[in-house]
């Protein structure tokens, strides 16, 4: 009988075992938190706003180049180009609570303010598709080569995606999902636009004949192009604040402010190798080294950094959770 007992001990102990929740840590909701998605160990690092302590660690034991919060910060989703999974976590929990099937060849997501929906741009099927929140797929459309940067603007309804092989910008209507072109060089990568939205700003890469230095300032209403910004070397990538619009020189490793009245910029700083990522808050930049695994706190009314710690292997995307208030 004791034979018995012990073997069903066991039998017992390893049912439970194999029962035992992957689950991440929980993210309270009132919390502020800044993620880091770390593509070379497939990772999210989640950042306390107030002093930058880390919070926890959530390693995913899959591919992730990108993430969008959705839900109104509540989930967040996770995805890669070499898999057709987006997954969708809840924060508050931890839990996996779905995975939405997109194909291969995901650039990126966007959770989109009109019509609630969520956009996501397809480079091996050369497409963008929108899904509702419960994942349910409401327009495919064929769009051109490598799409990669979106922006939203909430002012026209409207919702602009640069194709990286292809000399153009598209503007989609996101009533009627027509479609209007605004030509760009080659290569174009990163897009924001103004606070009234009148003008689109297009970062580039350049290629390996010519690398670019330019971020171009286009008319949303002609599609023309109004100016040109000197942000010498490769600005890939915007974000904003209260002090005004920021680019990323990747090839120089700084953070320009700029100044849309002038042609040569010359407020910059200086962060670690290969910035792919930076978002603002308030009078505040965080901004990552891709190579040093680092995060850098940057006061963006001095142009100074405040801080720096230490982030998860290959800081490539960065995104800001502010805390959820339940009324």
């Amino acid at each position: 009988m004791r034979k018995i007992s012990i073997f069903s001990t066991i039998l017992l102990f390893l049912f439970c075992a194999g029962c035992v929740s992957n689950n991440m840590s929980h993210i309270k909701d009132s919390e502020n938190v800044l993620i880091s998605v770390n593509k070379k160990v497939g990772s999210l690092t989640f950042l306390n706003l107030d002093d930058l302590h880390k919070v926890t660690d959530w390693n995913l034991n899959r591919d992730v180049s990108g993430a969008e919060l959705l839900q109104n910060g509540e989930d967040i989703a996770v995805y890669d180009p070499t898999n057709p999974k987006i997954d969708i976590y809840h924060l508050s929990t931890g839990d996996h609570v779905d995975s939405w099937n997109a194909g291969t060849g995901i650039t990126n997501i966007i959770s989109l303010k009109s019509n609630r929906m969520i956009a996501v741009t397809n480079g091996k099927k050369n497409n963008i598709t929108f899904f509702n929140h419960n994942g349910k797929v409401l327009k495919k459309i064929k769009i051109g080569r490598n799409p990669i940067s979106m922006v939203e603007d909430t002012i026209h309804h409207k919702l602009y995606v640069s194709l990286f092989n292809e000399k153009k910008v598209i503007g989609i209507n996101l009533s009627s999902f027509k479609i209007e072109t605004i030509k760009v060089p080659n290569t174009s990568v990163g897009l924001i636009l103004n606070k009234d939205s009148s003008e689109l700003f297009v970062g580039g890469h350049g290629n390996g004949e010519e690398e670019n230095e330019y971020v171009k300032v286009y008319s949303t209403t002609t599609g023309k192009q109004n100016k040109s910004l000197h942000t010498p070397l490769m600005p890939i990538s915007f974000f904003q604040n209260e002090d005004g619009l920021f680019t990323i020189a990747h090839g120089t490793n700084q953070i320009y402010k700029l100044n849309p009245n002038v042609v040569n910029q010359t407020k910059f700083i200086e962060v670690g190798s290969n910035p792919y990522t930076a978002i603002g808050f308030k009078h505040t930049a965080y901004a990552a080294s891709y190579d040093l695994n680092k995060l850098y706190q940057i006061n963006t009314t001095t142009m100074k950094i405040e801080k720096e710690v230490a982030v998860g292997r290959g800081p490539f995307q960065l995104l800001l959770r502010e805390g959820i208030r339940h009324d």
